[in-house]
């Protein structure tokens, strides 16, 4: 594993990973929606249940050769094709997964979609599954997004559940640490693990000849990221994890979070330095000096730090709870 870079956390001990899927807790845009449905009961929703409601407007922004992203339906989605058919990063929620689907076809002459990546197990990236998988496309993943796909959860700030998906809408192919098994006009694509950061089953995918990196929930460029620490994300891992993200990308790289606007290396490595400073400051201020999450937000550990950005109490609510298995597994 790889130690956090930028000097911020040059201390001698590496940051560990727990390489198995733990229930830990996060949030998505759609739980609100979901949330606002359930009322003050607990409900039990399938992660595929929503049908089409009000239509996205979706935009389409070319990134380089027979590269797209599509924005607009609550998620980016990252696409890329050749002759064989087309490769897809994330699907959007299911809500929208026709409108999706239908909007990557039109950018690639309607070639089929032969392979999709979930970076992570998030409804906003795995909506169009059941669809894509009715229609032959192969679904891949790392190994812990597959299991979480496979169960159901119940996050603590939730008052429903996510059903798991049907075994169809699973991803078939997995890997753990990095894989190989997809190519892209005659050549591998490059895509692997980044551990446990925004949950522990994220991933990222560079396609190499547009330069485009698609690196899901890990990071954000207009809000606070989400750390869901309830199916393994945490403060440390989201710091490494940003670090191989700039081990990948150069000076030319697109850099596309699973929301929010496409980021260059020089931005991201402006908040890779920031996540760590605060990583230190969250572990040593306010964790080992015995504070309760309502302490850590009342303390302001952010407060020099992107005051434009929404989810700030979020941010530092489940950046803080995430260092509990790390540091306190007894709380």
């Amino acid at each position: 594993m790889e130690s956090i870079g930028g000097g911020a956390l040059s201390s001698g001990s590496r940051l560990r990973a727990v390489k198995a899927p733990i229930r830990m807790a996060g949030y998505s845009r759609r739980t609100l929606m979901e949330a606002a449905l359930c009322g003050a009961a607990t409900c039990s929703l399938p992660r595929f249940a929503f049908a089409q409601a009000t239509r996205p407007t979706l935009k389409v922004t070319h990134l380089g050769p027979e590269t797209v992203l599509i924005s607009g339906a609550g998620a980016n989605v990252v696409a890329a094709a050749d002759d064989k058919g087309v490769v897809m990063v994330d699907g959007g929620p299911a809500e929208h997964a026709d409108a999706v689907i239908e909007a990557v076809h039109g950018a690639f002459d309607g070639r089929p979609i032969r392979t999709l990546f979930n970076t992570h197990w998030h409804p906003a990236q795995t909506g169009s599954n059941l669809s894509l998988a009715r229609a032959g496309t192969r679904i891949v993943a790392q190994t812990n997004t597959r299991l979480w796909l496979g169960t159901d959860v119940h996050r603590p700030w939730e008052n429903f559940v996510h059903r798991a998906l049907p075994a169809e809408a699973r991803p078939k192919v997995t890997f753990y640490d990095n894989g190989n098994a997809v190519q892209l006009k005659g050549k591998p694509l490059r895509y692997g693990y980044l551990l446990q950061a925004h949950t522990d089953g994220d991933c990222y995918v560079f396609f190499p000849d547009a330069n485009v990196l698609a690196c899901g929930g890990v990071i954000a460029g207009d809000r606070w990221p989400l750390i869901d620490w309830w199916t393994g994300g945490w403060f440390g891992g989201l710091v490494e994890g940003v670090e191989t993200l700039l081990q990948i990308a150069n000076e030319h790289t697109r850099i596309v979070p699973a929301e929010g606007p496409v980021l260059t290396r020089a931005e991201l490595k402006t908040q890779r330095d920031m996540y760590a400073k605060l990583f230190l400051r969250f572990r040593d201020t306010l964790l080992f000096k015995g504070l309760s999450p309502a302490e850590a937000v009342a303390a302001r550990p952010t407060a020099e730090f992107k005051p434009q950005w929404p989810n700030r109490d979020q941010f530092v609510t489940f950046a803080f709870q995430s260092l509990w298995g790390f540091y306190a597994p007894d709380v």
